[in-house]
Formats: C-alpha cells, structure tokens, sequence
C-alpha cells in the first residue's frame, strides 16, 4: 500500500515537473522569437543609418533601443505589406535569371499607363528605378528610402542574359554615357521640356505592379524578360557607327 502511495506521489510530482519543463520551452521559444524580432529592426535600423559594426558604440546602441520603443518604425514591419510571402514570390521568383528593378509612382493611372505603354526614363535610367537584391534587409532598407514616392511599385525584370550581352557590346566599343536600357527600347527617344531625350523600355520587361498597403498584385499578361526586339540590335549598330 506504501508503495502504490508512494508511486503515486511520484507520478504526480513527475507531471508537474513535465508540465513545468513544456512551459519553460515554450517561453524561451517565445523570448528567441521576440529577440530574432529585434535583431531584424536593429539591422535594418543600422544600414538605414548607415551604422556598421565598427562605428556602432553605448551611445548608438540606447538610440536604436529608444528608436524601436516608437510605433513609426515599425510600420515598415507591421502596416506595410512589403514582405508579405505573396510579394516575395512577386518580386524574386526567376530570381537567378533576372535583373531586378524597381519604380515607385504614387497614382494608379500612371502604374497601368506602364503596363501598357512600358517604362519612360530621362536619360539616366537608375535615376528613376532602383535595383534590388534577393535579401530582406536591402529590400527594407531601399523600401524605406523610397516609400514616400507613392504606394504603388512597378516591378522591370531584364533578361540577365540580353542584360550582359548589351553590357558587354557597348564596352567593347567603348560607349561613353550609354546604358544598357537605352539600347534596349524599341522608340526613338524624344525629347521634353528641358530638352532632355526619354527613352521607353519596353511593356515587355513591367511585370507588374503592387500596392505595398492594400496588398494587391496586377500583374502584365504581355510580361516577357526575355524579350529580344530586333530592334535593340539596331540601336546597337548605331552606337557603333557613331563610336568608329
């Protein structure tokens, strides 16, 4: 009898200590969570900032501690759709195989007038698109910097391969002040009021556009990033004329 008493005893003391045991994972599981949580706004804190390792000090740590306690920041994580899975895969889906940009606009009309009409640049196509990499924290980073143009960002994918071909093509011939995306367009290049010439890169290379707060995606039924006009051949030709 002792020993069914004791047994039981044991039994009891045994599930509390379990049950203890399941509680206290849980919890660290939680507090890594939360700390994993941190460490990606203190990143993406940093290279906003520019900070790196080595400037970093006491002083630039109970910043960054102080600046993560306001709601502000954190919108970036919480009201912004920016790194919802459905974007990801938007954005980085043939990944390998692309070069990757993107272009802010704050009005619908001038998101679809893209889609259908493809992307007109001054001169300096990297003035107006940004080209992004396959990691989080650049994406934000980028994200942050260029929000306030608008809510609605147009996603260009080109083509790694024609990219590189053109690249290396106007090296060769030692092209000064010519981009590859101004030998990939399909229109003559006109002029506006400052006299500026506007290129247009072709519909073929928008493959859509999303709203980073409503969460929707549109996407372009004419998207091809492989698209090789014999048009950009021609304009090559001509640089080389001009060149020699």
């Amino acid at each position: 009898m002792i020993h069914l008493i004791l047994l039981s005893q044991f039994r009891i003391s045994f599930s509390i200590e379990f049950l203890i045991i399941v509680a206290l994972f849980i919890y660290i599981t939680y507090l890594h969570l939360q700390l994993s949580k941190k460490n990606f706004l203190i990143k993406s804190y940093l290279q906003k900032k520019g900070i790196t390792d080595e400037k970093i000090d006491k002083k630039d740590i109970l910043q960054i501690l102080e600046h993560l306690r306001k709601p502000q920041y954190k919108k970036v994580i919480t009201k912004d759709k920016m790194l919802d899975r459905q974007f990801s895969h938007f954005l980085f889906e043939d990944y390998e195989n692309i070069k990757l940009f993107l272009h802010y606009t704050a009005k619908k009309n001038t998101a679809e007038k893209i889609i259908n009409e493809g992307f007109n640049f001054v001169n300096s196509f990297y003035k107006t698109a940004e080209h992004i990499h396959n990691d989080e924290l650049f994406l934000i980073h980028r994200h942050h910097e260029h929000k306030q143009y608008g809510h609605y960002i147009i996603v260009i994918c080109i083509s790694k391969e024609i990219y590189n071909h053109y690249s290396e093509a106007l090296s060769k011939i030692k092209a000064t002040n010519i981009s590859v995306e101004q030998v990939l367009t399909e229109k003559a290049p006109s002029m506006d009021e400052n006299s500026d010439e506007i290129y247009t890169l072709p519909k073929q290379f928008i493959k859509g556009y999303f709203n980073y707060i409503e969460g929707t995606i549109i996407k372009n039924p004419d998207f091809d990033y492989n698209y090789h006009s014999p048009k950009f051949e021609e304009n090559l030709e001509k640089l080389k004329k001009l060149n020699y």
